[in-house]
């Protein structure tokens, strides 16, 4: 499934490249990250309500105050609307993308600017590709993550995918991607 340039503006390729696949972690990342932040954020004014409500015998006056709780929960409630928007946009705007000619990683929504991992054609000497669940739930769902490792001369550490949608679309394209090169090494020397 080949992409036009104007679909993803954020992408610049070269001439001669074409965009192979792009992709986002799976949604269940999203989820996983608003639950937990969720919780941790619930729980605060919870904390806040039960703790004012066992200082109102301290202090009546202060803490009695409608108006004082309203601006505890309101806070609370705006703090968990920031961060679950933060989140999503984190989700959204980060994208894997395999191309004829390179493999990217590329994140749009941070707070210190765009951040972009690649690797390109000539170094994309693949030694092996590795797929692995994070965890019992990921595996049960067939969520994978997949590991591109390299010769030790280009790169120490592997290229990972983490948590794409469909980590065997990855799989495939990269086994492809090293097929081609094989058959243009083997062209060349003849």
């Amino acid at each position: 499934m080949k992409k036009n340039l104007k679909d993803f503006p954020i992408i610049r390729v070269s001439e001669g490249e074409e965009i192979l696949c792009v992709q986002r972690q799976h949604p269940i990342v999203l989820f996983n990250q608003m639950f937990l932040l969720s919780i941790l954020l619930l729980l605060i004014p919870i904390t806040i309500l039960l703790t004012t409500f066992s200082l109102s015998d301290i202090f009546p006056n202060i803490l009695n105050q409608p108006v004082l709780i309203s601006y505890i929960m309101l806070a609370a409630l705006s703090a968990f609307l920031i961060s679950e928007l933060y989140v999503f946009m984190n989700w959204y705007y980060q994208f894997y993308i395999i191309t004829n000619k390179a493999i990217i990683h590329r994140q749009s929504f941070r707070i210190f600017g765009p951040f972009s991992e690649s690797v390109y054609g000539e170094n994309m000497h693949i030694q092996d590709i590795a797929r692995s669940s994070p965890n019992i739930i990921y595996d049960l769902l067939k969520i994978q993550d997949v590991y591109v490792y390299f010769h030790k001369l280009e790169r120490e550490e592997p290229f990972i995918f983490r948590t794409p949608q469909d980590a065997q679309v990855i799989d495939d394209l990269l086994q492809d991607l090293i097929i081609q090169s094989a058959h243009k090494k083997e062209s060349q020397i003849i």
